[in-house]
């Protein structure tokens, strides 16, 4: 696999955490020690102002019951994997504190005021009951699968359909114009 299917590989899986990481590890990534450089700066907190609702309590119940947060971790840690092997020059005490500074719990609360937005409490009281359901819980279990099963179905249709894109263009787009016989430049006699 090449470093770029690597790289589109890891945006795919969770590109809401690759700022923040490609932020921290610029001068890793670009290789450049220089005796003079200053070690890279942890990963700045992002402040974040949850929405203060009596929604609150709920949302969090279904971001816990839905395993948003261990999908969260899940995906910063693959991040990590694959960009550890991208770039094997990188310390490994790099990647220990990265997986300190990074947590799931961080978008969890970004969360809370999307699901405030969008959801009644009565609406989230619903879910809260479906989740804790038998067939809500095997939801919660199947959903990892179907979404990695769904990302490929949908990657191989978007090639096919880029493709026929492609050749329909190709196919209706007028032929160029043939380059003009050049005039012989007139000679001096």
């Amino acid at each position: 696999m090449t470093s770029s299917h690597r790289w589109a590989d890891c945006v795919g899986r969770a590109a809401w955490v690759l700022p923040v990481l490609l932020c921290s590890m610029t001068a890793a990534a670009q290789g450049e020690a220089k005796p003079e450089a200053k070690p890279a700066p942890a990963i700045a907190k992002l402040e974040v102002r949850p929405v203060e609702t009596s929604k609150r309590p709920d949302i969090m119940r279904l971001l816990q019951l839905t395993q948003a947060g261990a999908m969260g971790e899940l995906a910063v840690q693959q991040i990590i994997a694959t960009f550890r092997q991208m770039m094997p020059q990188v310390k490994d005490e790099l990647w220990q504190e990265l997986k300190k500074e990074i947590s799931a719990e961080e978008l969890l609360l970004r969360l809370v005021p999307v699901y405030d937005k969008h959801f009644s409490s009565s609406e989230l009281k619903e879910l809260i009951r479906f989740y804790e359901s038998p067939i809500g819980k095997k939801t919660t279990q199947m959903m990892p699968a179907i979404n990695q099963e769904a990302m490929q179905i949908g990657q191989q249709w978007g090639s096919e359909v880029s493709v026929r894109i492609k050749r329909r263009i190709d196919a209706s787009a007028p032929a160029p114009p043939s380059p003009a016989p050049s005039a012989a430049a007139p000679t001096k006699k």
